[in-house]
Formats: structure tokens, C-alpha cells, sequence
């Protein structure tokens, strides 16, 4: 099978081989099956292709039949013919992928409104054998830091299906809002379900502000009954989580009697306004089991499936430590630790829906509590999927530095605000689960998380999810065999259809991203590309905006003095997309070692070295990973230019630019020395006169020195409000510019 003569199918086919001639479908064919398990399916396909009610004889015909000789109940064979369309699956599930490929085939409008009233769809004739590389492959959706309404999640589950992904994992209660119904507990959509403002900007920004406008809102028993039907129609399981015992602010605010006492604070327990890891939990003690029992019997009567998700993860344990409660029931239970209490806590809460019928989802974190191995665990930290095939435990893995979808999409200066991290296209498509060996039977597949601290509306998420998802799906459907060219070729079309759909689509995998050369050999070089085949990268290094007549990069560029690199891509159409800058300063410091200061001696510092990379992050998006970070409260660090050098000022920035705002020093202070270590002070910086951009430029004095000494005052304390007290923010710097 040529990949080049593979049709436009995302996920692309495992076998496919073309036909003679074409099929063309009409609004009066008639749809056949003699399986009764297939009855619902034929009525949802003459539904999706709008056949007309009495389909006459006429051809073609489509056939739905099971077929026990295919490999499991999601593989299919789709056989295309002048005369009939032939839809086998092993299984319900095959046929209905079998349909999602033919959909793929017709045009959009299809999938709109179905076959066109007057006329007919030209299909080319082939045959597809067709099944999945992994059998759970699943997204999921936070409606708790933002809530979304029915009609959204619906449209939500139109992506899943039309990429072949059948779990949709629905995160339904955090900090900032429950969403789940209950008649026994009415207060928890009452109180729980609305925050009275949202932070603006970075939860971590130091100057907070606020839309002083409530947010909330919760779904009916009747909105979870329409998607679960609707998702069960296109073969995609629902799995709830209620997240407890940590991240559970919201439910606190309902019912503050679960907590282990009053806040820390004295404050009332309310949902929260901020994005982060709270140290509201609630606690193991009888009463809050009895709580959880009923609660879970509601959940359970509504969600079908064979899964309930109880989180688990990021539960602060402070509360417990300051339990006389809890600290007995360490002792009683021979618990070790509050760690212990935890897993104590998730086997309480595993017990009642096994009880109930139910398998037991965590995150990766209730491993810490050594849980029980039925326990199916969520893999989302770094080596945590390792550790628990390892252990013996069902895994589903969720990688949080490859398939987060809330991280950006590309550096590029015109992406909307993230939370932080990066996932570009390819990063996405790359990933398939691995399993050390002899572990696999218990790798269940993988999902894709979609949090939404930073994304409010339907068309944000959308833009958040498309295309990565696509690319996860071929990843998960297709497995080993999959080729990002053939993904690239097909991606354009795809892309148009998703629009059509009426999704909002990104187009970050045109955009450029910067590479740097890592050799540290005093020489500054750079590339900028797409990972994309056939977009052209455009450049320019004087600050203008590239356009098509501009240089295109096809090899590292030498930066040989301080320029700001500016960078579009261009596909074959030629359109333009994305805005990347780069400050780039080669100077004296350049691959310089950085140290931290200690009075026992220099002390390596690999993590700083950053800071004379000749990348400046002014000007860009704040990226975690370029920027140099001191956190501890007199951040002392040391650059050796390995021989003297006459030096006149030193620059580096505090601010990024875009999205982000940083915590700032209450002073600095640089110092200097020649090859004895004997230190002068050079220049000193009140906090409160730092620039307002938080560009630094200090004069050196053109002083002769092989050490620069830079110290930062890092003593300001900020409120915090996850551990609601004045907290110490992290500084963070880009490099040391040194001429």
C-alpha cells in the first residue's frame, strides 16, 4: 500500500486497496442488515446520510453484517462497489467505524445534512480492512474550571467519533465549580456550581485582577442521559470524575461539614476563584464515606459505563497532618503516613463502587497510597506509566508533556493565551504508548486531557483540541505503522472539513519554530522551520515583518551581532502564518559557565546555563523552559568569562511580554572580580525603580573582570492563594547580556 495513493481517512487505514469505477449514493438507497444487534446502527446510518424512510431497490444498497472472522470487535472491512457498499465489523463498533470512513470520503455537507436531496455523491471504489492499534483511546474535557452546555459536549463527541476515539472522560467537579446533579445533596449545585469572579490574566501573575462577573452552571439528570445516549450511538463509553479527596473546594463550600475543621485561614470554605493546588480535602472519617456512598449511588444511576473516575491527584495533605482524626487513624490503621492515609482514603471510596458495580480510574497520584492493583490507574506524570505497568496495575496513559491540549500549540507571538508548556503537532503525533516488557497486556491505551483554566468558550477548546486530536487518534488507531508525511499530506484536507463542521481549527503546525544550536562553542547559531513538509520558513533579522519575498531558512542561521529574528511560514497556497520572535544577542558571555555562589565555592549550576545561550526572552510568550529560575531568597549566581574582559554593561530582562506577568527582586546588586575572587560592588538596583517592561540595563563601568557576580533580592512575599499566606514568588531571568 503506497502511502501517496491512501484517500483523505483520518485515522488512516491500516490496509487499503483501490477499486475500478465508483460508487455513486443517492437519498433512496436502502440500507440492509439480517442482524438484529445492527438494527439501531442501520437506523443511525439512513439517519446520518438522510436516506429517504422507504429506500426503494434500486442500487446501490448498503449492507451492514458482522463478521467473526475480523480480529476483534472494533476492526471493520468497508468494500465499496459499483453496485452495494458492504459495512462488516466484528463488531457494532466496526460497523459504525466502517461508516466514519465512508463519511470521510464524502464531502462535508454529508456529514451536515446528509446525501444531497437532488442528485448523487461520487465514492471511488475500494476496500478498506481496517481495526484499532489500541483499544482505549479517549479524550477528555474539564467543565469544572469552565463550564460548557450540553449542545457544546454533543458537538464534542462528534470529534471523537469522527476520529474513531471511543472513551470520553468527563471531568465534572474541581475547586472552581461542581457540575454534577444531586437530589440528596442539592447544595452542591446550589453553592458549588457558581464562583463569584475569575481571575484574569495568569493565576500566577503577581498582580491579579479579575472578571468580577459570576461563572457557573451544571448539567441536568436529562443533559447527562442525552450524552451518555448520544455517545453510546457513536460507540464512545462515559466515564464521570468527581475528583475528591483533594481539589475539592467546591463541594467543601456546599458542605463544609466533610472537611477536617474550619480553613486554615478562618475563612469560610467557597469555591474557588483562582486556578491552582488548594489544601481543601476532604476528610477520611465515617461521615464523609456516608456522604460519598449516596453521592456515588446517584452517579452510578446515571452513567452506564463500566468506569467511575475519583481523581486522587495533587491532594495537600497539610489538613491531615493537623487532624487529631486522622493522625489516629494512621495509628489505628498502621498507616505509616498521610501518604498511607490516602490510599486508605481511595480503597474506602474503590470499595463503595465496587460495591456498586464499578471499576475504580485515578490518577497516577493514589499509587503513593499503594492501592489496590484493580485499581486502573491515569498516567499523566513524568515515568509514572513505567512504574505503574510495573506494579502490576491496568494503565491508561495521559503524559502531560505530550498530550495536554491546553499547553501551546507554538511559540509564535499570535497564539492565544495557555496555561504554559508546549505540545506542538508532530510532539503529539510522535507519541504512542510504550510498555517495558512484558507489560502490555495491561496498557490500555492512551487519552488526550483538555483542562480549562485558560479556555472559556466552545471555540477555545475547539482551537485547543484541533488538530492535536487528530493527531492522537492516528497515533492510537494506527500505532507503529503510522507516517507523519502521509499525516501532512492528508492534514490540509482534514482541516477544511473540521472548518466546514463548524470548528474552529489552529493552524500552529504552519508556524516556525526556533531551534538553537546546543554545540556551546562561542558561536550563536539558529534555525527556524515547520515541522511541516513543503512550508517554507520566511525570515527576516532587522525587526521587519517577513512576507513571501523574504529569505527562507533551509540551514542554521550564524548570528554574528544582537538582532531580533522574526520568522513566518508559508505554505504552498502561500499564505503566511505565525508572528515568531526571537531576541538574539551574541556577547562576551556567550556559552559562558554559570555558577551559584556559595561560600564553600563556586557551585555547578547546569540548570543556569540558559542564561548564556544568547536567546533573550523579551518580546515572546513566556515559556517555562527559557527562562532561568531562582527560587531560593537571595539568588547569588556567577558567570566566569574564563579570562578578563573589559566590561561595560550588563542587560538582561525580568518580563516576557505576552501572557504572563513576573515576580520582580526587592533589589539587585552586582559585583565583579578579577581572577582572585575579591569582590567589588559595581551597581545596585532598588526593586521599586526596576522599569515597568522589566528590562535591565546596568553600567559596568568598564572594568576589566573575568567573574561577574549578579545577586537578587528575592525577600518579597506575595499572597498566595493556594496556601492563602505571603509566599516568596520564584524570579525569573532570561540571559545575561554582557558587552
Amino acid at each position: 500500500m503506497s502511502f501517496s495513493t491512501l484517500p483523505l481517512v483520518t485515522p488512516a487505514p491500516q490496509h487499503f486497496a483501490a477499486g475500478e469505477g465508483e460508487c455513486r449514493l443517492h437519498r433512496q438507497m436502502a440500507v440492509h442488515t439480517s442482524d438484529p444487534s445492527l438494527q439501531a446502527l442501520a437506523g443511525f446510518v439512513a439517519h446520518s446520510l438522510a436516506l429517504a424512510p422507504e429506500g426503494s431497490a434500486a442500487a446501490p444498497a448498503l449492507y451492514l453484517a458482522l463478521d467473526a472472522a475480523l480480529p476483534g470487535p472494533e476492526h471493520y472491512h468497508l468494500l465499496i462497489t459499483p453496485q452495494q457498499l458492504t459495512l462488516s465489523g466484528g463488531g457494532v463498533p466496526g460497523v459504525f467505524y466502517a461508516l466514519q470512513t465512508l463519511l470521510q470520503l464524502l464531502p462535508p455537507a454529508v456529514s451536515r445534512q446528509g446525501l444531497p436531496e437532488r442528485g448523487d455523491c461520487a465514492v471511488a471504489c475500494a476496500s478498506f480492512r481496517d481495526g484499532p492499534a489500541l483499544g482505549w483511546r479517549g479524550m477528555h474535557l474539564d467543565c469544572s474550571r469552565h463550564f460548557f452546555p450540553r449542545d457544546f459536549i454533543l458537538r464534542y463527541l462528534d470529534l471523537l467519533a469522527l476520529h474513531k476515539l471511543n472513551r470520553f472522560h468527563w471531568h465534572l467537579s474541581d475547586d472552581q465549580g461542581w457540575r454534577f446533579p444531586s437530589r440528596r445533596f442539592p447544595r452542591l449545585t446550589e453553592v458549588g456550581a457558581r464562583r463569584e469572579r475569575t481571575v484574569q490574566g495568569h493565576t500566577s501573575n503577581p498582580d491579579r485582577r479579575y472578571r468580577e462577573q459570576p461563572h457557573g452552571g451544571y448539567y441536568s439528570e436529562d443533559d447527562i442521559r442525552a450524552v451518555v445516549e448520544y455517545a453510546a450511538q457513536r460507540q464512545i463509553a462515559v466515564i464521570p470524575e468527581l475528583d475528591i479527596p483533594g481539589h475539592a473546594a467546591a463541594l467543601l463550600a456546599a458542605y463544609p461539614e466533610y472537611a477536617c475543621g474550619p480553613r486554615a485561614d478562618g475563612e469560610p470554605y467557597q469555591v474557588e476563584t483562582h486556578f491552582g493546588i488548594f489544601p481543601d480535602v476532604l476528610c477520611p472519617k465515617e461521615e464523609t464515606f456516608h456522604f460519598l456512598q449516596q453521592l456515588l449511588e446517584e452517579v452510578v444511576a446515571l452513567f452506564p459505563g463500566d468506569y467511575v473516575h475519583i481523581g486522587g491527584d495533587e491532594v495537600v495533605k497539610t489538613a491531615w497532618r493537623n487532624c487529631p482524626h486522622c493522625q489516629q487513624l494512621i495509628r489505628d490503621q498502621d498507616l505509616r503516613d498521610e501518604d498511607g492515609l490516602h490510599g486508605y482514603f481511595v480503597a474506602r471510596v474503590a470499595g463503595i463502587l465496587e460495591g456498586l458495580g464499578k471499576k475504580v480510574l485515578g490518577w497516577d497520584e493514589v499509587m503513593d497510597g499503594d492501592v489496590s492493583r484493580d485499581t486502573t490507574i491515569m498516567c499523566w506524570n513524568s515515568n509514572a506509566g513505567e512504574r505503574a505497568l510495573q506494579a502490576g496495575y491496568p494503565v491508561v496513559m495521559c503524559p502531560v508533556d505530550r498530550v495536554y491540549f491546553d499547553f501551546y500549540q507554538s511559540t509564535s507571538l499570535d497564539e492565544p493565551a495557555a496555561i504554559h508548556g508546549l505540545t506542538p503537532l508532530r510532539r503529539v503525533y510522535d507519541y504512542h504508548p510504550a510498555t517495558p516488557a512484558g507489560e502490555s497486556g495491561r496498557l490500555l491505551g492512551a487519552q488526550g486531557n483538555i483542562w480549562t483554566e485558560y479556555l472559556a468558550t466552545p471555540e477555545a477548546v475547539s482551537y485547543a483540541a484541533l488538530p492535536r486530536l487528530c493527531a492522537l487518534a492516528e497515533s492510537l488507531w494506527r500505532g507503529e505503522g503510522r507516517q507523519w508525511p502521509d499525516f501532512c499530506r492528508r492534514l490540509p484536507a482534514l482541516t477544511s472539513r473540521l472548518r466546514q463542521l463548524g470548528y474552529r481549527v489552529a493552524d500552529s503546525h504552519c508556524k516556525p519554530l526556533l531551534t538553537l544550536d546546543e554545540r556551546r562553542d562561542g558561536k550563536l547559531r539558529v534555525k527556524v522551520a515547520s515541522d511541516v513538509p513543503g512550508v517554507i520558513t520566511r525570515y527576516t533579522l532587522d525587526g521587519a515583518a517577513p512576507d513571501a519575498a523574504s529569505p527562507a531558512c533551509t540551514d542554521w542561521l550564524p548570528i554574528e551581532q544582537e538582532c531580533l529574528l522574526r520568522a513566518t511560514g508559508q505554505t504552498p497556497d502561500g499564505t503566511l502564518y505565525g508572528d515568531e520572535r526571537q531576541q538574539l544577542a551574541p556577547h562576551l558571555g556567550l556559552h559562558k559557565t554559570v555558577y551559584r555562589w556559595r561560600e564553600e565555592g563556586l557551585q555547578q549550576a547546569p540548570e543556569l546555563a540558559l542564561l548564556t545561550n544568547g536567546c533573550r526572552g523579551n518580546g515572546r510568550i513566556f515559556h517555562y523552559h527559557e527562562w532561568a529560575v531562582c527560587a531560593e531568597e537571595l539568588a547569588d549566581i556567577v558567570v566566569d568569562l574564563e579570562q578578563p574582559q573589559v566590561l561595560t554593561t550588563l542587560r538582561f530582562n525580568l518580563e516576557a511580554g505576552a501572557h504572563r506577568r513576573l515576580a520582580r527582586p526587592a533589589a539587585i546588586e552586582v559585583l565583579g572580580s578579577s581572577e582572585d575572587q575579591q569582590w567589588q560592588t559595581l551597581a545596585h538596583v532598588d526593586g521599586a525603580t526596576l522599569p515597568a517592561d522589566g528590562a535591565v540595563q546596568l553600567d559596568l563601568g568598564a572594568l576589566r573582570l573575568r567573574y561577574l557576580r549578579l545577586r537578587l533580592d528575592n525577600s518579597r512575599r506575595y499572597y498566595s492563594p493556594e496556601t492563602r499566606q505571603l509566599e516568596r514568588m520564584p524570579l525569573y531571568l532570561d540571559e545575561l547580556v554582557l558587552t
